[in-house]
């Protein structure tokens, strides 16, 4: 891997994307502990304290197509999940691509693209609050530390998300996406318990059943049936 440290950026998947289009090489790695403008899925802003947490971007390259994404997506969460549960307990997704620990939001995954011939260049951004504890504005939001009451090496959190993403790739090459759509949904947060839901201004109850293999949210509503859900018709109250 070629790794590089910057003090501060705002963003680092803007970074490393445009590094991926002047022919940076697979497994790129741009990260900061300081990242002052960082981007979260479906323009979302996410918010980290300085020095306390990491915002790392890492090129991947493949043969991927753009529907295949919806995987790649999940195995990224997946590999996230693994690591995380040997530092703390109950680490569940919130669909699509947050990571829950203790009912907070600690880590989002932002995934952006560009094609290169036959290539797709997938740079990944993993934004993971570490040893932040004050949140001030943002009720759903931890980190680590306020999930175990302790303080981590960030260098060995990061070293422990590249060696996750490599030793787990092979899952991407082999196009395992069921065993990756299963082992998601087996961490998929709340699922078969009765949430509330809002769609715009409305509010209303559903159970959480599962992620389909179109990425859709499926819902069981009251009356029994099933109805399942793009991200951002829906949100989540938790």
């Amino acid at each position: 891997m070629e790794i590089h440290y910057y003090d501060s950026l705002p963003s680092t998947n803007t970074v490393l994307l445009q590094m991926s289009k002047k022919g940076a090489k697979a497994w790129t790695v741009v990260w900061t502990t300081d990242q002052t403008e960082g981007r979260g899925y479906a323009g979302n802003k996410w918010k980290a304290e300085k020095g306390k947490n990491i915002a790392v971007s890492i090129l991947i390259t493949n043969d991927l197509d753009y529907e295949e994404l919806i995987f790649f997506n999940q195995w990224v969460c997946n590999c996230l999940c693994e690591l995380l549960g040997n530092y703390v307990d109950d680490v569940y997704v919130k669909w699509p691509n947050d990571l829950i620990i203790s009912n907070k939001k600690v880590c989002g995954v932002l995934i952006e693209t560009h094609r290169s011939g036959n290539h797709m260049n997938i740079v990944t951004g993993i934004g993971l609050n570490i040893n932040q504890t004050e949140f001030q504005g943002l009720p759903k939001a931890g980190s680590l530390a306020t999930s175990s009451a302790r303080i981590y090496e960030i260098a060995e959190i990061l070293s422990g998300i590249l060696t996750k993403l490599k030793d787990n790739y092979v899952q991407i090459q082999n196009k395992e996406w069921d065993f990756i759509r299963k082992t998601y949904n087996s961490k998929l947060f709340l699922k078969n318990k009765t949430c509330s839901f809002r769609i715009e201004t409305n509010e209303f109850q559903g159970i959480i059943r599962l992620v389909d293999a179109s990425g859709l949210l499926h819902v069981e509503l009251k009356n029994g049936s099933i109805k399942s859900f793009n991200n951002k018709e829906i949100e989540l109250i938790f």
